[in-house]
């Protein structure tokens, strides 16, 4: 800097976090305003750990605002107790003390870690919700983890693991792609995750017939290790055969973490389609490994998803798929669920505190009217006592209350009247042309669409979260590593400060 600009004072570390601090206190008061006029938010909770072995939970903030969907880093707090639910929903409840978002958290969304997912509803009032995409991957994961698909895995991963580690069978397996005109690809290995399973049995389709030659060349491959390497015919049928469904199930993943649209309303109509579309069992004559695959998949996502039990009529899930217009017509509920969701979303738009009025109490005054009238012609004065007792019991706002449920109920109606749109329609560009059709559905809709439906694009957010608190910035303290963080996540509220 001396050459470049010698009279540049360089700021030194104090100037440069009196900074960082005065640029924190700017952004969290742009923030801060913009969450002032929203109704209700969703938490995505992202537990992480520094190259430094530091344990820390980031809380991610979503929300709506002119029907478009925001997301913002509210905090990030160093975990150095146990990450056992009661820390973990303290730490919740002081940053919605810290925001002033007391009674306006809605749910929150979580990753499926036992503890976290059997004890921190114990400790919040708002829902929490565990990650679909996860759930779904444990899901896959039990139907790899039987017998018969294991073992399939199992020989793929080491006749892949031979390309790799052997260079003459890797050239050999060049030339052979190139004498049999095949796509010149390498062999994907599988590491964690199923999708890397789904890779790795769609490259090995790709290049069956090139990698049986080589495993044939007795001047490349060992007659002996060929004969260990080769799959017979019925594994590599069960690959053929197990394909379409893990690209089902591939794309029902992408459907939820996409960054454009990842409401939690597609939870139960993408469940539902797996369960009694593409996990049912075929024809007798289907593979026994790919029925059992599909047959402890189902049983696992029935087990965590329950789409049968009627309690599911007031979680957030099902509540924002009512609200969704493309999901409005409810195919994927049973005739029993459907009315019960109706009825769910009828007592959520209803104004609170109207409870319906029985009939039994009436009777009385109905009974004192037609005797005061069978008796004589009454006064006015009788009449104003008449009036001001029937209002009395009855309350001066009964007629009010009437309307507006009458309203309430016509809007439902009309709304569930009218078609779905395309499914590649987005919910939030519908209700922004609908919102003053449907102002009660509209309010709720704000509310329950923006709870995401997978922590996937939360955690995208952080792929170099390391590279802010590492072992060359040790004197970072955990204030600091959250003024950081926050800074760069939320770069859109500090550049309109700028």
């Amino acid at each position: 800097m001396r050459f470049v600009e010698p009279e540049y004072c360089v700021p030194g570390g104090q100037a440069v976090m009196s900074r960082l601090e005065m640029c924190y206190d700017n952004c969290v008061k742009s923030l801060r305003k913009n969450l002032g006029g929203v109704a209700q938010v969703a938490f995505t909770t992202y537990r992480w750990t520094a190259p430094t072995a530091e344990s820390y939970m980031t809380v991610i903030c979503h929300y709506i605002e002119n029907w478009e969907l925001r997301s913002a880093v509210l905090h990030t707090e160093n975990i150095a107790l146990q990450h056992a639910a009661e820390n973990i929903a303290e730490k919740l409840h002081s940053v919605v003390e810290r925001w002033s978002l007391t009674g306006r958290v809605l749910a929150c969304l979580h990753d499926n870690t036992s503890n976290v997912q059997a004890n921190v509803p114990k400790h919040v009032t708002w829902e929490s919700i565990s990650c679909f995409t996860h759930t779904l991957q444990l899901a896959i994961n039990d139907g790899f983890s039987s017998c018969g698909v294991a073992c399939v895995v199992a020989a793929a991963n080491r006749l892949v693991a031979h390309f790799h580690h052997c260079s003459m069978a890797a050239e050999a397996l060049v030339r052979k792609q190139a004498k049999l005109q095949v796509k010149q690809h390498c062999l994907i290995q599988s590491c964690s995750g199923w999708m890397s399973v789904h890779n790795m049995f769609e490259r090995l389709c790709e290049q069956r017939w090139a990698i049986t030659a080589v495993l044939s060349d007795s001047s490349v491959t060992k007659p002996s290790a060929a004969q260990k390497l080769q799959m017979p015919d019925e594994h590599w049928q069960f690959i053929e055969d197990i394909l379409p469904l893990l690209s089902t199930l591939k794309f029902a993943t992408t459907a939820l973490t996409a960054e454009q649209s990842f409401s939690i309303s597609d939870i139960y109509p993408i469940c539902n389609s797996l369960l009694q579309t593409h996990l049912r069992s075929g024809s007798p004559a289907e593979n026994g490994n790919v029925a059992n695959f599909k047959a402890a998949v189902r049983h696992s996502l029935e087990h965590c998803m329950k789409p049968s039990d009627p309690a599911i009529a007031a979680k957030a899930a099902l509540i924002a798929s009512v609200l969704d217009p493309r999901h409005k017509h409810m195919q994927f509920l049973s005739p029993v669920l459907q009315a019960t969701a109706k009825s769910k979303l009828l007592q959520l738009a209803s104004p609170a505190g109207v409870e319906p009025l029985q009939s039994a109490g009436t009777e009385p005054i109905k009974n004192e009217v037609a005797e005061a009238n069978e008796l004589t012609e009454p006064t006015p004065k009788q009449m104003c006592e008449a009036k001001s007792a029937i209002v009395m019991l009855l309350g001066e706002d009964y007629s009010v209350k009437g309307n507006v449920e009458n309203a309430v109920e016509n809007e439902l109606n009309t709304y569930f009247r009218e078609p779905c749109p395309s499914l590649e329609c987005n919910p939030l560009a519908w209700w922004k042309v609908n919102a003053q059709r449907f102002p009660t559905l509209g309010k709720l809709a704000q509310s329950y669409l923006c709870v995401p439906a997978s922590s996937i694009p939360a955690e995208s957010m952080f792929p170099n979260a390391g590279f802010t608190e590492n072992c060359l910035f040790t004197r970072l303290t955990a204030e600091h590593v959250n003024m950081l963080i926050f800074l760069n996540k939320n770069q859109h509220y500090f550049l309109n400060l700028m």
